[in-house]
């Protein structure tokens, strides 16, 4: 049942046991009605790079084109680096000089890398290689990200933007209806880019109104009831797609899923045709704010159609995918100020919900 609710602290089950369909469906928001790109490593490493990359995946892992991105930059250093010319032989000095490149970046830039490289150095030795291995300590990114959350004339005009997508330069006749299905479902489940278009075709239970999300993050997989609107739009998108023997849900050329950079490009232009405002750093709101945004409603929702305020949270957390209450209360922040001042909460009513952690 753990595995079902994406559910991973054993110490907090006797919470989630009591966590029934109905219950999770107080968080579904309702929603209005109406190119993968192969990636070919040279020739030097393209064998230990391929293994690599199903190591990968097999762990949860979407890898997705900026990992392969990524995955390239670091073999071709290490091949132009190594006095071996072996991809696999990982020093500390070419981990050292690598992470060197990097010395006056952000530090979420630098955190990132020093992550990748480590996480290389764990595989190789899985696969019975000796390679150095980058410390587990690794630098601290600052805690200072704002979410953005959309208003919902905001995410109406997104929809109706996506609404009117045509099909791409390719004339891909799915593309007008993707985008739109795809984005619904982010904002009315929250769920991840990533495990979104991995979604493959009986993974969705249009009849009952449930989807399953197999390998999401920390290779945590789970079900999901959709709300009532958001059943109904998808079964208008699914008999107009032309899958062609595609198994995905949201199929891409050439048998594949929809790439999640290619999805983020097409919201951010999305962005500027809906008058999203610019955020104080000059960039637009991410796709991945409408997960934060779907936090915030969905627990509102929750309350208000009876749900006990003290088990709101733990029950958003198992909807979301989240190991703990910790990782649900990150998406939620700034929202006893919301509660409160938006919602007009009594303080009360808000320190139920948002209770302070003592340590």
């Amino acid at each position: 049942m753990k595995d079902v609710l994406g559910h991973t602290n054993l110490n907090t089950k006797k919470i989630y046991l009591n966590i029934d369909f109905d219950t999770l469906k107080h968080f579904a928001l309702e929603v209005p009605d109406e190119e993968k790109i192969d990636y070919v490593f040279p020739e030097q490493y393209r064998i230990i790079a391929e293994e690599y990359i199903s190591y990968k995946r097999s762990m949860g892992s979407s890898f997705g084109y900026d990992d392969l991105k990524t995955c390239d930059q670091l073999l071709h250093y290490l091949y132009n680096n190594s006095l071996s010319k072996n991809v696999t032989d990982l020093t500390k000095k070419l981990v050292e000089g690598y992470l060197a490149q990097f010395h006056s970046s952000e530090p979420r830039t630098i955190h990132a890398n020093q992550s990748y490289i480590r996480q290389y150095g764990l595989f190789l030795k899985q696969m019975g290689y000796v390679p150095y291995i980058y410390p587990a300590t690794l630098i601290q990114c600052p805690k200072d990200f704002t979410p953005y959350i959309f208003s919902k004339p905001e995410i109406y005009r997104i929809f109706e933007c996506a609404d009117r997508i045509g099909p791409n330069k390719n004339k891909f006749i799915n593309t007008p209806y993707i985008y739109p299905a795809i984005l619904r479902l982010l904002y009315g489940c929250g769920t991840r880019i990533g495990e979104t278009v991995r979604l493959k075709i009986e993974d969705v239970n249009l009849s009952d109104g449930i989807i399953t999300l197999h390998n999401s993050k920390n290779n945590v997989s789970r079900m999901l009831p959709l709300s009532d609107s958001l059943t109904i739009y998808l079964r208008k998108y699914d008999p107009r797609v032309d899958r062609n023997g595609n198994a995905y849900f949201f199929p891409a050329l050439h048998g594949e899923c929809y790439s999640p950079v290619t999805i983020r490009n097409t919201f951010r232009k999305l962005m500027a045709q809906a008058e999203i405002p610019l955020l104080p750093t000059g960039k637009y709101p991410r796709i991945r704010d409408l997960r934060h945004t779907f936090a915030v409603p969905s627990l509102e929702q929750s309350i208000e159609q009876g749900l006990d305020p003290y088990c709101s949270l733990p029950a958003l957390s198992t909807y979301m995918g989240h190991k703990g209450v910790e990782s649900t209360e990150y998406y939620l922040r700034l929202t006893k100020h919301y509660f409160i001042n938006i919602l007009h909460y009594t303080q009360a009513q808000a320190d139920i919900i948002f209770p302070e952690v003592l340590s």
